[in-house]
């Protein structure tokens, strides 16, 4: 009898052991979550510092292509010869590329100009901020993980439907950018003989031409506002990070 309460004290004591390892291996699984979590979104942070620096870089090139169409807009006659083209994105660039190391290379140099009426009249920038951080945060579950509901709230929001006003503007530029291009191409191929693009920007002028290059003016206003939006929001979203998780 004294043996078998023996075993069953042991049995008893063993089966507790295995619990209570069970349980610290669950504590632990669970504040390496929450480590690994905290981690994940203060690694966001870069991400949002290399988000703001690179939306301010496009909202400069936003605002240029406005100075300039508004420009362009006030005396289209005399403002899209190719001289005045020039001269006005040497003082205001938006046209733009990377060379090999991801510098921002503007086009002002007199190659990139020869093709002006290419790309300077219908340019409308594409929007490509950084988004690895945030897939990975979501890929890995960690966005569900974060216990502070503001935060995770703000940064889906941020990464996804604010960017996406942004896209919507930009697609609406886009939409006029091709209408002005397909204008331009249209006048070429119902020429006689063959004209350059310069000639059918200056000679060819019409109503259509006119009311396209007005209506830029308001797309280029929407890209311009939402961009500033969006600025303001990488910026509150980087804040309220460094508030709650530092």
């Amino acid at each position: 009898m004294k043996k078998l309460g023996k075993y069953f004290f042991e049995t008893i004591a063993i089966f507790i052991g295995i619990l209570l390892s069970f349980s610290v291996d669950r504590c632990n699984r669970e504040n390496q979550e929450i480590e690994d979590t905290k981690k994940s979104v203060l690694t966001l942070v870069k991400e949002i510092e290399n988000n703001i620096k690179y939306c301010e870089n496009h909202l400069f090139q936003l605002e240029n292509m406005q100075t300039i169409n508004k420009n362009i807009t006030s005396s289209i006659k005399n403002n899209l010869k190719k001289n005045k083209l020039i001269k006005l994105h040497n003082s205001y660039p938006f046209g733009h590329s990377y060379d090999i190391n991801g510098n921002l290379i503007y086009w002002n140099k007199e190659e990139n100009y020869d093709n002006i009426y290419q790309w300077m009249i219908t340019w409308w920038n594409t929007f490509a901020p950084e988004d690895i951080y945030f897939k990975s945060l979501v890929n890995s579950g960690n966005l569900v993980l974060i216990d502070d509901y503001e935060v995770s709230r703000e940064i889906e929001a941020v990464y996804t439907t604010r960017k996406e006003r942004v896209i919507v503007n930009l697609t609406l530029l886009k939409e006029n950018s091709d209408k002005i291009r397909s204008w331009a191409e249209e006048k070429r191929n119902k020429s006689k003989e063959m004209v350059s693009r310069e000639f059918v920007f200056n000679e060819m002028q019409d109503l259509k031409l006119r009311n396209l290059l007005n209506d830029r003016n308001y797309h280029i206003g929407l890209r311009v506002m939402s961009l500033k939006n969006y600025i303001k929001s990488l910026k509150n979203l980087k804040k309220l990070i460094e508030k709650n998780y530092k």
